[in-house]
Parts: structure tokens; C-alpha cells; sequence
């Protein structure tokens, strides 16, 4: 077990649940200085390895957040899953190229995928993805809009210009609100999810992901 205490002003019980929502933050000095993904991506990490998070507050008196993981008891002795690994839908296994700066989101992302079975390969920006892309084909691409240089949006309308115009694209971001759906299948992408993102939701999405396509990033 992992804990973390502070000395802050504390969280009202009220307020403690939602905060391990996404873009959920608690009324204070800090309120705008952060876009409220950071405990959701938290105890996403956290479940992807079978532990939990909880957190201990009261108001003037600190909070203490406590991370359990079922971990070995020491080095080289393993200790067997009791959950095993969730199919995709459609039972379909893809190769999948997720597109993402940030490294603890693109972690959580592969980790929900790779767990339902599917191959993926990753890029931090957009120059990188078109280096992957010329690599070998892929069935699907899990596209972030906000990429440092050539954006998600800039980088969909270039694949669909280039011999890789038929690959599935799916648009994912933190942004909330706003026309992003509507600029993203502007820009030619296939579907849109905001982020974070759940194994049911990537789940659900790459079920819809066509047979051709598959066939074609897989000539055997």
C-alpha cells in the first residue's frame, strides 16, 4: 500500500466521490489550475492493475489518498490473476495505432485495449503516427486532437490525402463542449469519444470498425 497525506484544507465527504469522476473539481484556490482528469486517470491505472484508491478527508484537516495493489510478496514470485482478460465485442482482434502526447493517458488507453486483446502500437505526435503508418497499415487509429505541432485534426486530413485513406480514425479528447465532434468529422475522422476513456466505450467503438478493413491491414 501506497499513501499520500497533505496538510491542505480538506475535502467535505459531499465532495469527495465526484472527484474521481472526470473533469470534477472541488471549490477552492486551485479550482482553474487544472482540467480535473488527474484522479480519474488515477484509479484508472489503479484498476487496470486490480488495486484501488480511496480517499480520507475532513475539512481543516488534510486529505490522505491510499493506493492498495495486489503486488508480489517479492521478486520472482509471481502471484496468478484471478481476473482473465476481456474479449472484444465482436471477438475480432485489431491492430490499433493510438496517437496520444500524453504518456499516462496513452498508457491507460494501451493498457484498456491490450487488455481486451487487441495489438497496439504508439505515437507521440503526428510526424511519428506517419512514420507508423509507413511501416505497415493498421486497422483502426485512436487520434488525439491536441498534438504538439501537426494537430489531430491537421493529421487526419493528411491520411485520408495519402495511400492510408481508408484506415478507420476515431477522434478522442479531454476538451469538453465546444463543435469538436463536428470539426473532427470534418477533417474525415470515422467517430469521436472524449476522454477518459473506458474499456466498454474503446470496446463498443472498435466493434463498429469494418470488415474490410481488417482484411485489408491483414492481406493472409
Amino acid at each position: 500500500m501506497c499513501t499520500v497525506s497533505d496538510t491542505g484544507p480538506g475535502i467535505p465527504e459531499e465532495s469527495q466521490v465526484r472527484l474521481f469522476e472526470r473533469f470534477e473539481q472541488d471549490d477552492g484556490p486551485q479550482r482553474r489550475s487544472g482540467s480535473g482528469l488527474g484522479l480519474a486517470i488515477c484509479r484508472e491505472l489503479v484498476a487496470l492493475m486490480y488495486g484501488t484508491v480511496t480517499l480520507r478527508s475532513r475539512p481543516g484537516h488534510g486529505s490522505t489518498f491510499s493506493v492498495r495493489l495486489p503486488l508480489p510478496l517479492a521478486p520472482g514470485v509471481a502471484v496468478p490473476s484471478t481476473r482473465a482478460p476481456v474479449a472484444a465485442i465482436d471477438g475480432r482482434v485489431l491492430d490499433v495505432l493510438l496517437v496520444e502526447d500524453d504518456a499516462i493517458v496513452a498508457a491507460v488507453i494501451r493498457g484498456l485495449l491490450e487488455h481486451q486483446g487487441h495489438r497496439v502500437r504508439y505515437a507521440g505526435n503526428g510526424l511519428q503516427a506517419l512514420a507508423e503508418l509507413e511501416q505497415g497499415r493498421c486497422d483502426a487509429i485512436l487520434l488525439d486532437l491536441d498534438l504538439p505541432g501537426v494537430d489531430g485534426l491537421q493529421l487526419a486530413r493528411l491520411i485520408r490525402q495519402g495511400e492510408h485513406a481508408r484506415v478507420w480514425i476515431i477522434a478522442i479528447t479531454a476538451r469538453s463542449g465546444g463543435d469538436e465532434e463536428a470539426r473532427s468529422r470534418a477533417a474525415g475522422m470515422d467517430d469521436f469519444l472524449r476522454k477518459p476513456l473506458t474499456g466498454a466505450q474503446l470496446a463498443e467503438m472498435l466493434a463498429v470498425v469494418p470488415e474490410s478493413r481488417t482484411e485489408e491491414a491483414d492481406p493472409a
